[in-house]
């Protein structure tokens, strides 16, 4: 037998359905118009077809469009670590100079972004754990906090995205360790980036385990920087509104670190009781808070609240929505190629380096609460 909801009921959910509609419609996502990309040879290009429109960097300003100016600041086999622990400290680059000029050059209205993506040379042998010396793990810390506070301490103030180096393919090149970048150099990053408070972007879960990804098992294919790409513009977008300690992490299995895909009977966007989006973002519903179906997923395009409610187990997302585990939200072959801005024009020397997601919705807790008093009433009624 089919229940509906009382007369009675019906003024309730409209009203949930109203409270709801501000909060959606104004997360609206915070916009850079200049962007830094400072790393290493990941953010360089290096092994794409043509760094000069293949790197993340040149297929990021694409995605942007003319309104706003991201520049390369990528050094082939660059190094967090400061000289003499790092065999090529990024500091002690042009690229590190030209990016703070580049920063310190935008007008005082400018939204400036500086995204850090740098570690995965650290992981060599020879930087992070030297023969005959202690391991670098605390240095490697101090110049991560160093590098924050320098690029955070320009005027205009910068943004500072700390993103999580991808994995490793196959046999890695170069004596770069994946392990030691997954368990020992990610977790100092977070931990930075907890200090900070500022945002993470994960591009170490959705590259982990795909070794088509990758050229020679560090590098990656054009299409994996298509991808790359594709998970920075998604992560720079990511409303912070509602980011708590360590910032809104995006991409990867998780955003803020408790957020879960809709499930054949879950929660939804956010799980149970869970955040999406950073802590302090509200999550929708334990099992059954969409209004008129059993289980509604909430998000919206590039993941950004936008979206609406839905019912009977749908989801409303946009076409960029990435709340994804190990695999990524974006396929791999088959992603448009199209072509970007060039670098920041240094040169580079060659050699082998390597330096997801969705932001939260507003509180939904008006909803989550009218939801589960509605359920409430239903099934005292079908008692009676």
């Amino acid at each position: 037998m089919t229940h509906r909801p009382s007369g009675f009921a019906w003024p309730f959910i409209a009203f949930a359905v109203a409270s709801l509609a501000p909060s959606l419609a104004g997360a609206a996502p915070r916009v850079p118009t200049h962007v830094a990309c400072v790393g290493d040879s990941i953010t360089y290009g290096y092994a794409a077809s043509n760094p000069s429109t293949k790197s993340y960097p040149a297929q990021l300003q694409t995605l942007f469009g003319a309104s706003v100016q991201v520049k390369n600041f990528g050094r082939n086999s660059a190094t967090m670590l400061s000289a003499p622990f790092g065999d090529v400290p990024y500091e002690d680059q042009p690229e590190y100079t030209a990016a703070s000029s580049f920063v310190s050059g935008a007008a005082a209205s400018a939204v400036v972004d500086v995204i850090i993506m740098l570690g995965t040379n650290d992981s060599k042998p020879a930087n992070w754990m030297p023969s005959g010396k202690p391991k670098n793990d605390q240095q490697f810390l101090s110049d991560y906090r160093a590098m924050v506070e320098h690029f955070g301490g320009l005027t205009p103030k910068p943004l500072v995205f700390l993103a999580l180096p991808l994995a490793t393919g196959n046999n890695p090149c170069c004596s770069i360790d994946g392990t030691v970048i997954h368990d020992q150099i990610l977790p100092l990053i977070k931990q930075v980036a907890a200090e900070k408070n500022l945002p993470t972007i994960d591009l170490n879960t959705p590259t982990t385990g795909h070794p088509e990804y990758f050229g020679d098992g560090v590098h990656p294919n054009d299409d994996a920087y298509a991808l790359v790409a594709k998970w920075m513009h998604d992560g720079l977008l990511v409303d912070l509104g509602s980011a708590g300690a360590g910032g809104a992490s995006v991409g990867g299995a998780s955003a803020g670190g408790a957020a879960s895909t809709a499930g054949a009977s879950g929660a939804g966007a956010g799980g149970a009781g869970g955040a999406v989006g950073g802590a302090g973002g509200a999550s929708v519903g334990a099992g059954a808070a969409s209004i008129g179906g059993s289980v509604g997923a909430v998000s919206g395009s590039s993941g950004l609240g936008n979206g609406g409610l839905a019912g009977a187990g749908s989801a409303v997302g946009g076409s960029s929505s990435n709340l994804t585990g190990a695999a990524p939200a974006v396929g791999g072959a088959g992603v448009p190629q199209a072509a970007g801005m060039g670098g920041a024009g240094s040169a580079n020397s060659g050699g082998c380096a390597l330096s997801g997601g969705n932001p939260g919705l507003g509180s939904l807790g008006a909803f989550g609460w009218l939801g589960l008093g509605w359920l409430s009433a239903r099934r005292r009624r079908i008692r009676r």
